[in-house]
């Protein structure tokens, strides 16, 4: 009998042991604004996304010992303003990772990293209306952002060195499908500087090549941050430049973002050729921090759209009503109030 407890005590407190060395969290994101849009894309409208896009998701990590672990993370975004979910459930992220003294070896959809440097500079995170990504044109018909069936190795902790390697099989041969590609960014972070710079090519024959240099730095009170970006398909182009800054004022911070993009592409109206992804992007905004979890916040964005270029504050929906047949050159204007609560 006493052999019996023995053994199940020893059992429990091995049980016990296993599971102190593995966890799983459960975090989001709910992110709501009211908006009001003049231009392109008139309207007013609850968007789901203001300083972030609202989602829910999942990781957990395995300790292996030896300075190994396992880890998952699956995410997927909700449209708060109606309680839907995105088509792809999991399509925000959806990776399996091994990770240790080597680095990570890290499987699964994920952004790519042409799009996580944008992200590191915008000040506004490359979310919602005045997003930097706002003014990127599509060429080739393909987008920087996420991608799946990747392959990602990410560099171990080297001094301040950081960066990443990755490969996206396609899995077929359509010319539009922008998952397949190869990308990689190098950086490099201590104290209040961070620059970093990023290449990628994505789809298959009319390839779109990206590369993109950025860098910040914390002075402290403020921090300012730039980049410039060279996107190339096939004979057109765009590059895009960007400066931005935030400046802490007590509980609150304000944010300024400008960016200016030009491409070479051109649209024909009335017979007569005229330039196309040339645009500028200016936006400010006012967050107040209720606590480390709720904040209140406000924007201001415009696009000034030149000749035959259609970029809007407002993405899809906006541009569902362009493709209805609204004026060339349309400017786009907008102010929001809203509301982000992470948790």
């Amino acid at each position: 009998m006493k052999k019996s407890v023995l053994a199940l005590a020893t059992l429990v407190s091995l049980s016990g042991a296993a599971m102190a060395q593995s966890s799983v969290t459960v975090f989001g994101i709910v992110d709501l604004a009211m908006r009001n849009l003049k231009g392109d894309d008139d309207l007013k409208l609850l968007s789901n996304e203001g300083r972030a896009a609202s989602r829910l998701g999942f990781r957990g990590v395995e300790d292996l010992g030896g300075g190994m672990k396992a880890s998952f993370h699956i995410e997927h975004g909700l449209n708060a303003d109606d309680g839907t979910t995105d088509s792809v459930f999991w399509q925000r992220r959806a990776t399996v990772s091994l990770s240790g003294g080597f680095g990570e070896v890290r499987l699964g959809r994920h952004k790519t990293a042409t799009r996580t440097i944008v992200d590191d500079f915008d000040p506004f995170g490359t979310s919602g209306m005045p997003a930097l990504s706002r003014i990127y044109g599509p060429l080739a018909g393909l987008t920087l952002n996420r991608a799946d069936n990747q392959v990602a190795y990410i560099f171990p902790a080297m001094g301040g060195f950081y960066g990443n390697v990755e490969v996206n099989a396609g899995e077929n041969s359509n010319n539009s499908n922008s998952h397949r590609g190869v990308a990689g960014r190098i950086g490099y972070k201590a104290g209040a500087l961070n620059v970093s710079a990023a290449y990628g090519q994505h789809g298959t024959g009319n390839k779109l090549k990206s590369a993109t240099v950025g860098g910040s730095y914390d002075f402290g009170a403020f921090m300012l941050s730039g980049m410039y970006t060279k996107n190339e398909a096939g004979a057109a182009d765009q590059s895009v430049l960007h400066v931005g800054a935030t400046v802490k004022l007590g509980q609150g911070k304000l944010i300024g973002s400008f960016g200016k993009a030009d491409g070479n592409g051109t649209t024909t109206v009335a017979g007569t050729p005229r330039q196309n992804a040339d645009a500028t992007l200016i936006a400010i905004g006012y967050d107040y921090s209720l606590s480390k979890r709720t904040t209140l916040y406000t924007t201001y964005a415009r696009i000034d759209n030149k000749e035959a270029t259609r970029f809007t504050l407002n993405g899809a929906k906006g541009a569902a009503l362009i493709a209805s047949g609204s004026p060339l050159g349309r400017d786009s204007t907008g102010y929001e109030f809203g509301i982000r609560h992470n948790f």
